[in-house]
């Protein structure tokens, strides 16, 4: 870990996650205690919330072309600076005739931000050597952890003490300062694919990198693969995160200072796996490093589900978070690395089209059958999906590991 943040192009890229990301948890905060303070119906409203913080996921495949077209540095720039603009949309809110604004902001916010994800994550090989990359992701998955430890604290405190208005400056600042360390971070500008460099109008252009970048996903059994784990592993952590609150007060009756240990637990799982992934990670055991954390993850979701006791639950949780966070950088990293440059941006904003759908799977699947035949039930199929997906992927994932090696051996 120290190795990668000594390189300053991939530090910068890191602390500007770190801050927005800060900033991030103080807009969700805000944006609940908005739903909360003006909702009729709260609980309809965090679902309108949901959705519209999914929905632009399912769309972000486009974005992919610009990221393979344009300067990756100049997206994320861009689209740092429109997010600062967008979130002070919610200071416009006054009454709950209002709350439609909040459900647009979220909705921009995503959509905008599946770009900005897209072009980080197309761009961290371009900064990072090949034997760095798991370490890489690792690091930029526990962002997530830091992130939500100081965000969601001092956006508590701050908005006690203050107003939500204020915490949704804060997360406009944090985009700006975003902006401002990619700015001076150095990152290699990708050739341009054939699409992009033909003759025509601009949307004929579009449309060939489009198309172009379809057919390279379909004809790559390796991505298709990697995806389909990746869908999984989402659709695991989603479920259990969206459905832990209901379950745990109706079957264990928990108070809310356990429901936040039973968080800080998982969060400490996550911490855990980015370390080991740093530490004991390579090529040669991605797709053991893949199997075995989704095959537990399976086992994890259902000690919640059939383990009504607290101390149990605790260790599935620690497990839940160490297994969601190794396998998902893996996973990511082995994308990273089976891409070439040329192509990166359009498979990465895919990798943002599969996690949007594991995502909406699980709110769809946890609305429904959660109130249908209760959520234990949920819990229960969510394990035996992530399990079998743990057990596929022993087989499924072992061309592409041969394809890596081969690759570090050319």
């Amino acid at each position: 870990m120290v190795t990668v943040l000594k390189n300053r192009n991939f530090l910068a890229l890191w602390l500007s996650q770190l801050i927005s990301k800060i900033g991030d948890n103080f807009a969700v905060i805000a944006a609940l205690v908005l739903v909360n303070e003006l909702a009729a119906k709260s609980g309809l409203a965090v679902v309108i919330l949901a959705t519209a913080l999914t929905i632009p996921q399912l769309f972000a495949l486009a974005s992919g072309v610009f990221v393979d077209r344009f300067s990756r540095k100049a997206v994320m720039i861009v689209t740092d600076l429109l997010r600062a603009g967008v979130i002070l949309l919610p200071l416009l809110i006054q009454k709950p005739g209002h709350l439609y604004i909040l459900y647009l902001t979220a909705f921009l916010l995503v959509g905008i931000g599946s770009m900005f994800v897209t072009a980080r994550n197309a761009s961290i090989p371009n900064i990072v050597p090949e034997e760095h990359l798991l370490t890489a992701n690792a690091l930029i998955q526990a962002t997530d952890l830091v992130s939500l430890i100081a965000g969601a604290s001092l956006a508590t405190l701050v908005i006690s003490l203050t107003s939500t208005s204020t915490a949704f400056v804060v997360d406009s600042a944090s985009f700006v300062v975003s902006a401002v360390c990619i700015l001076f971070a150095r990152i290699p500008r990708g050739k341009l694919s054939l699409a992009a460099s033909a003759p025509g109008s601009e949307f004929r252009k579009f449309w060939a990198g489009f198309t172009e970048g379809v057919r390279y996903i379909a004809s790559n059994k390796y991505l298709l693969q990697l995806m389909a784990i990746t869908t999984m592993a989402t659709f695991g952590l989603s479920a259990t995160v969206l459905l832990a609150a209901a379950y745990f007060k109706q079957l264990l009756g928990i108070s809310a200072e356990l429901l936040g240990l039973l968080q800080a637990t998982e969060g400490l799982g996550m911490a855990l796996g980015a370390l080991l992934i740093s530490t004991y990670a390579s090529w040669a055991r991605s797709r053991r490093i893949v199997s075995v954390t989704m095959v537990i993850l399976g086992i994890g979701i259902l000690i919640f589900a059939i383990a009504p006791i607290y101390w149990l639950v605790l260790l599935g949780a620690l497990v839940v978070g160490l297994c969601v966070v190794s396998a998902r950088t893996t996973l990511a990293a082995m994308t990273q690395a089976l891409v070439p440059d040329i192509q990166r941006g359009r498979v990465e904003s895919a990798m943002v089209t599969v996690i949007g759908l594991g995502t909406m799977g699980a709110l769809i699947m946890a609305g429904i059958l959660g109130d249908l035949t209760g959520p234990k039930s949920v819990f229960v199929i969510t394990g035996v999906v992530v399990l079998a997906a743990g057990v596929a992927s022993i087989f499924s994932l072992r061309e592409a590991e041969a394809q890596l090696l081969n690759g570090m051996n050319g």
